[in-house]
């Protein structure tokens, strides 16, 4: 067997890597947080679906979220350990040290990289994890990771997935058995001898869910989050014990929205057409609610892009589940055009009471609406037109969910590259009318130029942005684009306005008190 240092092609990597039975860790790592903002795992569900994948092939697979640790690990050297990084972010995590000797026994690591300001944690950590053990193969993955490739080789992984990952990684993991080449992993990116990026062939889509083995919840550390109690979303009493995980019951969106990296992820792009539309059956959706309320679980947080894309299917899989008792939460957005029947036309869409009375019925508290703008101009350049402001009375939207006891979020965006004062200021009004409608809370968000978006693409072209921008500034409370309409210093006190005079003052105090104390 070579030694790490003599290692040179990823074909010498992999031979140096192989092994009868190679054991998987996968990792979210540590995150980072600017000061005053609030702090909370992440916990997606990216790596129990990779975990799952690997363990149905018979591989040994755990996953560690180092945010928080295993379960029942004192969360005062995770989640509690708050450190103040170089860059003046908060690091919040397992420290480098107690991560090391978690790695030391695995043989492959995969690093779960989905949002672009987490990038400096998770690079430090591959460093650390390469230096201390060069030999361990590297890969990583998420929509960050395939999007920022030269940052990910430089840091030390040997392989990025561009795709959905679940046959990447169990081919890895024959290859690493068998004797297979690079070329039997289907879907991933590496560095040749000269240093050039190479790809092997498409990951194979999967079009039917159904096939996907069920999320494996049981090595996510579910006791550590329950004492934590703070999910990504929702409006819950401090103190509370919350009793969650997330479900998924489709992937991909039909909407193409220019700040979303759905928006480049089609046919004869890179990544294999995932962000088409796709599904999961109604039987297969209610035996993971089932199993989600067999592990314990009272909130489930429903993940999907697109919940009601399909909304008879939709309406059949909550009538199916209302039995179960569980509380059920939707904090992505679920699109405005689907919660009314209806054409889109020059009549007053009618709201769509059967659908929300059957989500009261099956458990829903609450959900999020994506409001956007109050600027159609805007929403129909940037956000797929996918909801008409004329046609749509909120106030009617609203009050309806408050009838069955539903209680609505709103999101709302500033800082497109050629709004105007007066476009921010009707969104801004938009949301202060909407919580006197009724809705429970408005989040402002930066309009942010995540690499991998069509939006991405644009600012550079426009001047808005440089290409090697810094990860750690791309932050949702954070406008960094320049020549805009309104000065990116305004914008942010705008937004930080907004949000303090459009909600109420305990939701505010709410929010406050998950700020961490350095």
């Amino acid at each position: 067997m070579l030694h790490p240092d003599q290692v040179v092609s990823i074909e010498q990597k992999l031979a140096a890597a192989r092994c009868a039975s190679p054991r998987f860790l996968l990792l979210y790592p540590p995150l980072q947080f600017s000061v005053g903002e609030v702090v909370k795992p992440d916990g997606s569900l990216s790596l129990a679906y990779l975990a799952a994948a690997l363990r149905d092939a018979g591989y040994e697979a755990d996953i560690l979220d180092c945010t928080v640790g295993f379960d029942r690990s004192p969360l005062d050297k995770s989640f509690h350990n708050v450190t103040e990084q170089d860059n003046g972010l908060l690091r919040v995590g397992l420290s480098a040290e107690d991560i090391l000797k978690v790695v030391e026994r695995y043989d492959v690591v995969g690093l779960s990289s989905i949002f672009t300001p987490q990038t400096t944690p998770c690079l430090e950590l591959v460093s650390q994890i390469k230096r201390q053990f060069p030999g361990k193969l590297i890969i990583a993955g998420g929509v960050n990771a395939r999007n920022l490739r030269n940052r990910f080789f430089a840091a030390g992984v040997d392989l990025i997935a561009m795709s959905e990952a679940e046959a990447t990684v169990t081919r890895l993991g024959e290859a690493l058995q068998g004797g297979g080449s690079i070329a039997t992993v289907p879907g991933v990116a590496y560095l040749d001898e000269s240093g050039r990026e190479q790809k092997t062939a498409h990951a194979p889509l999967v079009k039917d869910l159904d096939e996907l083995p069920m999320p494996a919840w049981d090595l996510l550390p579910m006791q550590q989050y329950w004492t934590i109690s703070r999910p990504h979303g929702g409006n819950f009493p401090l103190g509370q014990t919350i009793r969650y995980a997330s479900l998924q019951t489709s992937r991909g969106c039909p909407f193409r929205c220019a700040y979303c990296h759905i928006s480049r992820e089609q046919a004869g792009s890179d990544h294999s057409h995932i962000g088409s539309f796709r599904m999961k059956s109604v039987e297969r959706v209610y035996r993971e609610f089932e199993t989600l309320k067999n592990m314990g679980v009272e909130y489930v947080f429903i993940e999907d892009d697109s919940l009601f894309m399909k909304k008879r299917r939709a309406i059949d899989i909550f009538r199916m589940v209302r039995d179960l008792g569980l509380k059920l939460l939707d904090v992505n957005g679920i699109n405005i055009c689907h919660l009314h029947s209806g054409k889109q036309g020059t009549d007053e869409l009618q709201v769509d009471t059967e659908l929300i009375e059957v989500l009261a019925e099956a458990g829903f508290t609450s959900l999020a609406l994506p409001f956007e703008s109050a600027s159609q101009r805007l929403l129909d350049k940037y956000a797929s037109s996918k909801w008409k402001i004329r046609n749509t009375n909120t106030a009617k939207l609203i009050r309806t969910f408050n009838d069955y006891g539903i209680k609505v979020s709103g999101n709302y965006m500033i800082g497109y590259p050629d709004e105007t004062i007066d476009e921010i200021f009707e969104t801004i009004t938009m949301a202060k009318r909407n919580v006197e409608e009724g809705l429970d809370y408005a989040l402002f968000f930066a309009v942010v130029p995540f690499p991998g978006s069509e939006l991405f693409e644009i600012a550079i072209r426009d001047g808005h942005i440089d290409r090697e921008i810094e990860p750690d500034q791309m932050r949702w409370t954070k406008s960094i684009m320049r020549n805009l309409k309104v000065d990116p210093s305004t914008l942010e006190h705008l937004r930080q306005l907004a949000w303090l005079l459009v909600n109420r003052s305990d939701y505010v105090k709410y929010k406050r008190g998950m700020i961490p104390e350095v």
